[in-house]
């Protein structure tokens, strides 16, 4: 009781909300990752798969982002367009998004999977990581 009554006095009421948020954003962070269905990986774990030939690479950045470079061999289809042009994505590949730092990718990957693709992977870093491990690009 005498902590109740300590975390709800009148000086303590701000921290004690605060406190309360930060478990709220913590909890739903560690839900919200246990329910998405695609898997975040570094650019080793993508050059991994890039082995299979039953890969997509999708590069879901703007066309003049591209000026910088991309990954060879990939299909470029902008952010704004993905959701109109799903049916030229084959379900049965193993699709692997990528944009300029891994954000725009990682929403992309979830609408894959909320629209039915198992085998979705977003490239953590994006393509400033691959450019940075040196990786091979096209310009």
């Amino acid at each position: 009781m005498e902590i109740i009554n300590f975390l709800f006095a009148e000086d303590q009421l701000f921290t004690t909300i605060t406190l309360i948020v930060l478990v709220a954003l913590l909890v739903g962070n560690i839900v919200a990752d246990k329910l998405k269905k695609y898997e975040d990986i570094d650019v080793n774990a993508a050059t991994s798969l890039m082995d299979d030939d039953n890969l997509i690479i999708l590069d879901v950045r703007e066309k003049k982002e591209r000026k910088n470079g991309y990954i060879v061999n990939d299909t470029h289809i902008p952010l704004s367009d993905v959701k109109a042009q799903l049916d030229k994505l084959d379900k049965d590949k193993n699709i692997l998004v990528y944009c300029r730092s891994g954000s725009r990718s990682a929403h992309i990957a979830g609408l894959l999977t909320r629209h039915e693709y198992e085998n979705v992977y977003n490239l953590k870093g994006g393509f400033q990581a691959w450019k940075k491990a040196k990786l091979p690009i096209k310009i």
